[in-house]
């Protein structure tokens, strides 16, 4: 027996049965099919509705299950064969496990995206953030006022093609161009966040498929993929934003020590002044600040599990001292406005990231992480070798540098070639 939401009923809107009982005769029915005004057909007023010769006459009625009950939902054509041709679809979509609300085809992009928004209760607010960002900057301006029905999955690919380069529209801020988006960050804005959408709206019964399920994105080579490299001056401008942002100088001493020392943000949080060597421009790291399982705060080892000792620019020597003068070793460097410990995720909420967006800086990717990755590139710049970038930055093998950064490596075949010829002459020569 077929369920209730496998059956569409077709019903006449234009005639009814009289009070009297009297159904429409077929002659009745023949004269308004024939008739080019309906006024005009040989149909008596006592089996006309009220709604006779208005709007489109065949209705298709069908229920669909809504929380817990099965609400009625309709769909009206002009001619019968029309109506009969959505009935028959509409069943064999039922039964195929195919069924969608065409009611609900029409809805805009924009609001399935903001009411689907509206259901990610579960996700930390930095990834919510994200997700905004990405329907905000590059969704809603390409996709946002197009009906559900008119997305099909071969505009979705021409647009990932123009996300590789620089051909797609975007709202960023302070009249930024669009550029070239990377394989992690197309694959992020397109599946993840657009496929996530659709397919709120295919759970809905709003579509029938999902056509980000075949769109192909770039392939992602390796884990950073998606390194945003800060120049000096974009450095600089971070770290001067964001000691306004809520009045603290020690904030910007606190980017710059991130991006000159390439320290991870929670092992800086959790120095103490004890583990400065300020004369000797070091600094021990044997502690950072981590989440546990509830989201709390905890201190724990550094990544790998093994305490480092970095090297501390000059320039930064004088900022700190002031930092350390009058504390002892057990106190905290960079401190609350109450002296303990500086709550990661209150500063990144309410210092980086509103520094970030009032630069524009974060529709292009810029996290804290970014200033370690700024550090390795001044860094390789100027000379470091794998091995000494690997204790400055804590990573427990070479190989880990090599993978994340060997592009940033200046190529030096001719220097090498240059040194073997010297190296064998001057040998040569003392024989």
């Amino acid at each position: 027996m077929r369920s209730i939401m496998s059956r569409v009923f077709i019903q006449d809107l234009w005639l009814r049965d009289a009070d009297d009982g009297t159904r429409p005769s077929a002659a009745a029915k023949r004269s308004l099919s024939s008739a080019k005004d309906p006024m005009k057909a040989n149909v008596p007023d006592k089996q006309r509705t009220a709604r006779y010769g208005r709007g489109n006459r065949w209705r298709c009625q069908w229920y669909m299950p809504v929380g817990g009950r099965h609400v009625a939902k309709t769909k009206n054509f002009r001619s019968l064969a029309d109506a009969q041709e959505f009935q028959a679809a509409m069943e064999d979509d039922t039964r195929r496990g195919r069924y969608h609300d065409p009611t609900q085809e029409h809805r805009l992009f924009r609001d399935v995206a903001a009411e689907w928004m509206g259901t990610k209760l579960d996700l930390k607010p930095g990834t919510k953030g994200r997700y905004e960002r990405e329907i905000r900057v590059y969704l809603n301006p390409k996709w946002g006022d197009m009906p559900l029905r008119a997305i099909t999955q071969r505009d979705i690919q021409e647009w990932v093609s123009g996300l590789s380069t620089d051909d797609y529209p975007a709202e960023l801020p302070h009249g930024r161009e669009p550029r070239a988006l990377k394989p992690r960050s197309i694959h992020n804005i397109v599946r993840v966040v657009m496929g996530g959408v659709l397919g709120y709206a295919v759970d809905q019964m709003w579509l029938v498929a999902n056509p980000v399920e075949k769109v192909v994105t770039p392939k992602i080579v390796d884990v950073d993929d998606d390194m945003v490299f800060l120049t000096i001056d974009e450095v600089e401008e971070l770290a001067d934003a964001v000691a306004t942002v809520k009045g603290n100088p020690d904030d910007g001493l606190l980017v710059r020590f991130l991006a000159y020392t390439g320290a991870r943000v929670g092992e800086a949080m959790a120095l103490r002044v004890g583990d400065f060597d300020l004369a000797g421009r070091r600094a021990r790291i044997s502690r950072t600040w981590s989440n546990d399982e509830t989201g709390r705060a905890v201190l724990g080892t550094p990544k790998n599990s093994k305490a480092r000792t970095i090297a501390v620019p000059g320039f930064l020597v004088d900022g700190l001292a002031g930092l350390c003068d009058g504390h002892g070793d057990g106190d905290y460097v960079f401190r609350a406005a109450r002296g303990g410990p500086v709550n990661l995720n209150n500063w990144r909420n309410r210092v980086w990231y509103p520094t970030v967006r009032g630069l524009g800086m974060e529709d292009e990717g810029v996290t804290i992480h970014s200033l370690r990755h700024a550090y390795a590139s001044f860094a390789i710049t100027q000379g470091a070798d794998v091995k000494t970038l690997q204790m400055q930055l804590g990573h427990s093998s070479p190989s880990i540098i090599l993978n994340t950064y060997t592009a940033l490596w200046p190529e030096r075949l001719d220097d090498v070639t240059n040194a073997i010829g010297e190296l064998r002459a001057k040998q040569l020569g003392n024989a």
